[in-house]
């Protein structure tokens, strides 16, 4: 015995009442438990197809698929942060490593010529916040327009907005001020430590929105064609 169609759009359905809100997460439950459901019937044809689907899902345990929601949502993360280090490495091969090192340069010298860090510190935390706060924007607007075109929520969308957990990098400013806006002198190797952080940091930003994101909208419209993202 095979699952029909309209079987198909009832598993839907199912992971759709059970919280699973993300499409593309929907489909590879749906292939998991079709494939279940058709080797239970191998075993026992007499089975209904409601019954099947309940054996199925007790697999899942206690916590239903809502587990599975959040490795998938951790794999996917994390595989886009694997792919943001990978493209960020490029920064440190010729011929690009030259204006990388040139920018930690830059930073650190305007660093030591300044006598109040808090000049250069406050306005370049100021354009990071702000650049996350409009990307941030930017990405919801896209994950609307998106949804009302193929009537889905897409995992992977969210991931892009979030930048795979990157875009958190910078928040915990927030929770050590102190760390930043000193009144006194800076020691060389603080200033080195910020120079080369704030330029790698601002580099996994650029590699994030610029070529990973992309890639990862790409690997989706190879995965669901009859969908448009791009």
């Amino acid at each position: 015995m095979k699952i029909t169609e309209q079987q198909i759009q009832e598993l839907y359905k199912f992971t759709a009442q059970h919280y699973v809100e993300f499409y593309d997460v929907q489909t590879e439950l749906v292939d998991h438990l079709a494939n279940g459901i058709e080797a239970l019937w191998q075993e026992k044809p007499e089975l209904k197809f409601e019954e099947a689907l309940h054996i199925e899902f007790k697999k899942f345990g206690v916590f239903g698929f809502s587990d599975v929601v959040e490795q998938k949502y951790n794999a996917l993360s994390k595989h886009y942060r694997k792919q943001v280090y990978k493209y960020t490495k490029q920064y440190f091969k010729l011929p690009k490593i030259i204006l990388t090192l040139f920018s930690m340069w830059a930073l650190f010298k305007l660093l030591t010529v300044v006598e109040n860090k808090n000049y250069i510190v406050i306005p370049l935390i100021a354009f990071l916040f702000a650049f996350q706060m409009w990307y941030l924007i930017f990405e919801r607007r896209k994950r609307k327009n998106i949804k009302q075109f193929t009537g889905k929520n897409w995992l992977f969308q969210r991931i892009t907005t979030e930048l795979g957990g990157l875009v958190h990098c910078v928040n915990f400013i927030l929770y050590v001020p102190d760390l930043f806006f000193i009144d006194g002198p800076w020691s060389l190797w603080y200033q080195i430590v910020f120079s080369i952080g704030t330029v790698l940091y601002i580099l996994m930003l650029y590699v994030g929105v610029n070529i990973v994101s992309p890639k990862l909208r790409m690997e989706a419209q190879n995965q669901f064609p009859q969908f448009k993202f791009i």
